[in-house]
């Protein structure tokens, strides 16, 4: 959910903490939550702007205490995640499964209703290029209930809306967590209408330059990078992203170790022969060596569950491991790139790895792949 992250904003920000992908990562942890990296990365230029918005309504962070504020933070989140449920219910009855053929027809009926617009607005936001050359209106509506339309190019169209040459800032929190949802709306709308889409970053607005429409210098952004823009959606056609991460129970490995590897069984029996002093200095030693047993396991892991994975997958972008807590590790976290016919595929080969005793599989998606695309920032000029 993108307001998941948009919460964790406020959190910092009310605790005095800056809003990094750190600091947001910290506070899922401490939810028992991951953070997708990815997302993060996407939406933090929106998120930074909570900070200069409350910075004069912030309180003391030493009014109040850590835990107290973490757990009305939790209670936030709660009531977050009954109503986005609600949401997400209504988004699926509201956009049909299947995407709808285009037709002649409805093509012109767009173009049409696309010229009478009056675009008097000095500059074009820009939420995703997709994979058609087609002028239409999106019925979902984007920033601040504007009109979301098409602007072609060839084979190629980028979804806008008439805006104002300046950023997207505002002191209301509720109109900053309105505008991280609506973006997410907006790109699911496209992907589900043209199937790919290169999603842009938040705030990512392009204007006229000296007094050039706008419009145009949208289209020769498009002609700029039209090359770079259809050789990723060319490689994204019929594929989705899913987060994978592999959890391992050292407490579990390290019990089979110690009854199965040959070294670790000898250096236990020594230790129970030894006088108690001696003993102590040998159940460190043995300690050290479970460890780098355990490590070398984890390798073992690594290499085999990859290699399982990556056969049914056309690209993987291995992310950073994060901490789990207690006896758990976490061995690997992947972005995965999977064509759709083989989804299932990777399911079953998930599960094989998820039967292993002492190891838990968490799987995620499918999202629009955030991992597998650059995307553009900030307010562009044309040149």
């Amino acid at each position: 959910m993108v307001m998941e992250y948009v919460y964790m904003a406020m959190f910092l920000q009310e605790i005095g903490k800056e809003i990094n992908g750190e600091n947001i990562r910290k506070i899922f942890a401490a939810l028992d939550m991951e953070a997708d990296d990815a997302k993060v990365q996407f939406f933090i230029p929106a998120l930074s702007i909570l900070a200069a918005a409350n910075q004069k309504k912030t309180k003391n962070p030493a009014e109040t205490s850590f835990y107290q504020k973490l757990g009305r933070f939790q209670k936030q989140f709660d009531t977050l995640e009954s109503s986005m449920a609600a949401i997400d219910e209504r988004l699926k009855k509201d956009n049909p499964q299947q995407q709808p053929e285009y037709t002649k027809k409805d093509t012109e009926e767009e173009i049409a209703l696309n010229n009478e617009m009056i675009h008097d607005l000095p500059a074009r936001y820009v939420y995703g290029v997709a994979d058609k050359g087609v002028s239409i209106h999106l019925e979902t509506k984007g920033l601040d209930g504007a009109l979301v339309y098409t602007i072609p190019y060839k084979e190629i169209c980028v979804a806008v809306h008439d805006c104002l040459a300046e950023p997207y800032k505002s002191e209301d929190d509720a109109a900053v967590k309105e505008w991280l949802f609506t973006q997410q709306e907006v790109l699911d709308a496209i992907t589900e209408r043209f199937g790919v889409v290169l999603p842009m970053s938040f705030d990512m607005i392009i204007e006229g330059n000296n007094g050039q429409d706008p419009e145009q210098t949208v289209k020769e952004w498009l002609e700029k990078n039209y090359d770079n823009f259809t050789e990723k959606m060319s490689g994204l056609k019929g594929k989705q992203e899913f987060g994978v991460q592999v959890i391992l129970d050292t407490e579990i490995l390290s019990t089979k170790l110690i009854e199965t590897d040959e070294k670790l069984l000898k250096k236990k029996k020594e230790i129970d022969t030894k006088p108690e002093g001696i003993a102590y200095m040998e159940r460190e030693l043995l300690k050290d060596l479970l460890k780098e047993k355990i490590e070398e396991a984890a390798d073992q892991y690594f290499r085999e569950f990859y290699s399982m994975i990556r056969k049914c997958t056309d690209d993987i972008v291995i992310g950073k491991v994060k901490k789990v807590g207690g006896n758990k590790q976490m061995l690997m976290n992947l972005s995965c790139l999977v064509r759709k016919d083989m989804v299932e595929e990777l399911g079953t080969e998930l599960e094989k790895i998820e039967n292993i005793n002492g190891i838990a599989v968490r799987f995620s998606g499918p999202w629009a792949p955030y991992s597998f695309v650059t995307p553009e920032k900030g307010v562009a000029k044309n040149g």
